[in-house]
């Protein structure tokens, strides 16, 4: 048996590779057509290496076809069988689920007015600003009612566990679906959110509730009951921001009204330290006084300079005018001091302390009329709801299922398994190639 030459050894590559790329239109499926590419090598090596004997050739022959036969059999066995259980178990086994769906919102009373229940005017605006009557956001409180939903308060509200026993827990539902009763609350938790789904528009605030249950009564009976705790909770929130508002508007009053009467106190203390109602008048009158003694001074003096003018000056009544104006000149001084003095008890010091206890005393009115006004808006707003849940699109009953679909589910099971299953080959694939080079 001749050996092959060098040349001919050197081109054996190639001719392999050439093999591989005759392929035409209609050739094999991918793992026959590995097949027949790995036989058609076979071939070239038997031709090209006349010293290889007929039992290794044979053996490379069947180590090639075990090869692509183990790949089917992975298909098969990887992605095949379990799509077409689950395509069986979709068709022939699994519940029919009925899906009801509500849309709803939250909305603002509207004021006779045709303002929000939030907006206000005058003073109760002012209490606004300070955090006394500040409204709330129609956007959280649809976040809230999305939270609650999914929480396990609503599970409670509606029945708890008893209530997902009879939904969700009875012999016509298949196995593999059925919720176990028994569980810890849990796992009744985790079963609530995959059968209850809420999701709300970031436009528009609208939410919207989708409820998946085994029978179209029961989906719509469930979605109502929701739709109803869900009312019943924005309602409890609504009443207990009205109650603590009137609240704190009461306890603002409460403490104007103690504000106001401790500065009449001290203008009833200052009133009967000093003798005095009010330095205002007191100084009013000194003034008066003086005005009336600067008269009386002026009259006197004008007597006195007609007498010198007129040639008679040291006549007897001369010295009772001196005297009397000069009484009256002191007189004059004195109340000048004690009007302008800086004395503790000058009318003008008095006045300085008064005019702030006044001052005082009107702010204190103000606040008390502000919390006054806003304990009254408080108290009308209590009886009167402020927040409404809007039902926008009511709970419908379902006339078929929508779940499950058989063929879309299967569809994407098998999509799924075909990567999985592909990306498993090919690390198997690159391993291999790694350990033969």
């Amino acid at each position: 048996m001749t050996e092959s030459t060098p040349e001919e050894r050197t081109n054996l590559g190639d001719k392999i590779r050439l093999s591989r790329l005759d392929c035409s239109p209609t050739a094999p499926r991918p793992i026959a057509r590995t097949a027949h590419y790995v036989t058609q090598s076979m071939g070239v090596l038997r031709a090209y290496l006349p010293g290889m004997t007929r039992r290794e050739s044979s053996k490379a022959a069947v180590s090639s076809g075990g090869s692509g036969g183990l790949l089917f059999r992975s298909f098969l066995l990887c992605v095949a069988t379990p799509s077409i259980i689950m395509l069986f178990y979709y068709t022939l086994w699994a519940s029919d689920v009925y899906v009801s769906e509500a849309k709803l919102t939250v909305r603002e009373a509207i004021e006779p007015d045709g303002r929000a229940s939030t907006t206000s005017t005058g003073a109760s605006s002012i209490m606004a600003k300070i955090g006394l009557n500040k409204g709330g956001s129609t956007a959280q409180d649809s976040m809230i009612i999305q939270d609650y939903l999914k929480s396990r308060s609503a599970v409670l509200d509606v029945g708890g566990r008893a209530k997902l026993a009879e939904v969700y827990d009875h012999p016509g539902i298949d196995w593999f679906s059925r919720l176990d009763s028994s569980s810890d609350i849990e796992t009744l938790w985790s079963y609530w959110k995959e059968r209850v789904t809420v999701s709300v528009d970031g436009l528009s605030n609208i939410l919207t509730l989708r409820v998946r249950t085994f029978s179209s009564d029961s989906s719509v009976a469930l979605a109502q009951e929701l739709v109803a705790s869900s009312e019943a909770l924005i309602n409890n929130i609504s009443r207990r921001n009205r109650e603590d508002a009137l609240r704190r508007a009461n306890s603002e009053v409460e403490r104007s009204i103690a504000a106001l009467a401790e500065a009449r106190s001290q203008i009833l203390s200052f009133q009967q330290r000093n003798k005095t109602i009010d330095p205002v008048q007191s100084a009013k009158q000194v003034a008066s006084l003086v005005s009336a003694l600067s008269l009386k001074k002026i009259e006197l003096e004008s007597q006195l300079v007609a007498g010198e003018l007129s040639g008679v000056k040291g006549r007897p009544g001369d010295r009772y005018v001196q005297t009397q104006l000069d009484v009256i000149n002191q007189q004059i001084v004195d109340l000048e001091s004690a009007l302008t003095g800086n004395s503790a008890g000058a009318v003008s010091t008095l006045l300085k302390d008064f005019e702030i206890l006044k001052l005082r005393e009107q702010f204190a009115e103000q606040i008390y009329m502000l919390a006054r006004t806003s304990f009254e808006e408080a108290r009308r707003k209590l009886d009167r709801q402020q927040l409404y849940v809007v039902v926008i699109v009511p709970p419908m009953e379902p006339e078929e299922a929508l779940y499950p679909r058989p063929l879309i589910d299967a569809g994407v099971i098998f999509l799924g398994l075909l990567i999985i299953w592909g990306v498993i080959c090919l690390l198997v694939a690159s391993v291999r190639d790694s350990n033969t080079a």
